[in-house]
């Protein structure tokens, strides 16, 4: 019969597959004998040392040279695509608009909407603040010195001295007139001078009572001197102290009570809010700087590589580094959700990390 006929099935089979062809919207890339795609959609977003633009417009950096050493090793094609902010960079892998980001921090919480290679830098979250300038130093204790507390406390020790003095005076003024003589006046003030100089424990020797009363209310005078020196000591250190530390982060305990940033989507800013701290979102980790650096904010979390590599480069002497770091985590290439190109990067990735360029590129970028 006709439908039998070589050429009829052969032309039926040609409009089946040309039916299938339109039928199914092609994907967004040519593809490989292996299944992974011809040409990467590589997705990027600055933050230096991992990721950073040329005044050319080239990109450079730790995650991006390592990128293109495992894209070698693949022998894929590959094309970089900028993104302004962290979030929108996640939002472009989860919905395969792009197949790699080379470099993000391992989180359980992306583990739904995305796939991870073999990690290759553990790294973790530093704290960012206002360089201290040394020039400032000694305008600050000159003014927690003539503070109101330190005021008040000096104002009871000549009170004190007043009343001690003229109390050793009306034993003295009779039997001891040499010392405490000159009339009223005069005998009160050598018993304020004596007073102040048994209280500070100088001791010049020049004026001592003689009378049985005198002495009795020198002794008690010197040893609740004792105990008011220590007192007043303890007084100004503490005032120098709060001062100094007043509106400062010494650590990560004291982020609870004063401004702090970090950019939304980032391992930082999840940390903080798990933490119960309230963050102020910032656009990226410059712009976080430079608020700091303005004392926008107190304190900026993020990446510790990120961080001390932006502050020595671009923020010498306005901002600081603390050493304490926390929640390490492992750093990755992050890859679309089940996606085919995890177990060859992952060869490729271990194959490098071997070699003798590894250890160079993280002499040259991380600190």
């Amino acid at each position: 019969m006709l439908r039998n006929h070589p050429t009829v099935r052969c032309i039926a089979y040609c409009m089946i597959g040309l039916w299938m062809c339109l039928s199914f919207p092609a994907p967004s890339f040519s593809q490989n004998q292996d299944g992974t795609p011809a040409v990467l959609r590589v997705g990027l977003i600055a933050a230096p040392p991992l990721c950073m633009k040329t005044s050319d417009g080239q990109w450079e950096g730790f995650a991006v040279e390592l990128w293109q050493a495992v894209a070698e090793r693949l022998g894929a094609a590959y094309e970089f695509h900028e993104f302004a902010a962290l979030s929108e960079l996640l939002g472009a892998l989860e919905k395969r608009e792009i197949d790699v980001i080379p470099s993000l921090a391992v989180d359980e919480r992306l583990e739904s909407t995305m796939d991870f290679s073999q990690s290759y830098l553990k790294s973790g979250l530093a704290i960012a603040v206002a360089a201290e300038g040394y020039e400032f130093k000694w305008f600050h204790i000159f003014r927690s010195i003539f503070s109101l507390s330190i005021l008040k406390a000096i104002c009871l020790l000549l009170l004190l001295s007043l009343i001690t003095g003229s109390v050793v005076w009306i034993f003295e003024r009779r039997r001891n007139s040499e010392m405490f003589g000159d009339g009223p006046v005069g005998g009160i003030g050598h018993g304020i001078w004596w007073a102040m100089v048994t209280m500070t424990t100088v001791g010049y020797g020049d004026k001592a009572p003689r009378t049985t009363g005198g002495r009795i209310v020198a002794l008690i005078w010197m040893i609740f001197s004792i105990i008011l020196i220590a007192s007043f000591t303890a007084n100004i250190t503490t005032s120098l102290t709060m001062r100094e530390l007043r509106g400062k982060v010494r650590g990560f305990d004291d982020l609870y009570s004063v401004r702090v940033g970090s950019v939304p989507g980032s391992e930082g800013f999840s940390y903080l809010a798990r933490q119960g701290i309230t963050v102020i979102p910032v656009k990226d980790a410059r712009e976080g700087l430079e608020r700091v650096a303005g004392k926008g904010i107190d304190a900026l979390v993020l990446n510790e590589q990120i961080l001390k590599y932006m502050t020595k480069r671009d923020f010498p002497g306005q901002v600081q580094v603390l050493p304490e770091i926390f929640d390490e985590y492992f750093v990755s290439i992050a890859l679309q959700n089940r996606s085919e190109l995890r177990k060859p990067i992952n060869k490729a990735l271990l194959k490098y990390m071997k070699t003798q360029q590894w250890g160079e590129l993280r002499n040259r970028y991380i600190q």
